[in-house]
């Protein structure tokens, strides 16, 4: 497991190369945290490291968006207003969890048991001392993040967040 306390840069910065590895190695990434802690920005910053030249938007409404990456679709999906794992067929999950490349979900825990067994989980939270008044919701540069991650079943490595972690404590386990 890695970890590291991150600025919205180095969540940016970090959110690129994930996308680049997840988009050459084909993998699944389950996002997870409170409300407001950054998880839609770190997918925006993680499409754009697949090679997503669109806007890339939150897909709460939607619940599915499917971006033109630099090797083929990227895809980014928001579970938040699923009421229950039942649900997930609904909204093609088949399809997301079979995707020859790069898929990114946030609020993945809410697909419970269903989620790939192969895949990275990356979660962020508020960093000891701050919330969502500190400057997360809306894009404020000063919100930091406690950022976790591990890679789960047979899949490379999760990128290391503590290069951009700007003098913040990171730790590899």
């Amino acid at each position: 497991m890695r970890s590291a306390v991150l600025d919205e840069a180095g969540l940016a910065r970090w959110g690129r190369e994930v996308g680049a590895v997840a988009d050459r190695e084909e993998i699944f990434v389950a996002l997870s945290g409170p409300l407001g802690a950054g998880k839609t920005r770190f997918a925006q910053a993680a499409c754009a490291g697949a090679g997503v030249d669109e806007a890339v938007t939150s897909p709460t409404y939607t619940l599915v968006h499917w971006y033109a990456g630099e090797r083929g679709p990227v895809g980014h999906a928001d579970l938040y207003r699923l009421r229950d794992p039942s649900e997930l067929l609904a909204l093609g999950w088949e399809e997301l969890e079979a995707h020859p490349g790069a898929v990114f979900v946030e609020w993945a825990e809410r697909a419970g048991e269903e989620l790939p067994v192969d895949r990275w989980e990356v979660r962020l939270e508020f960093a000891q001392g701050a919330d969502a008044a500190d400057g997360a919701v809306g894009g404020a540069t000063g919100a930091l993040r406690q950022v976790t991650a591990r890679g789960l079943g047979r899949v490379p490595p999760v990128p290391d967040p503590g290069p951009y972690a700007g003098g913040e404590e990171a730790s590899a386990c």
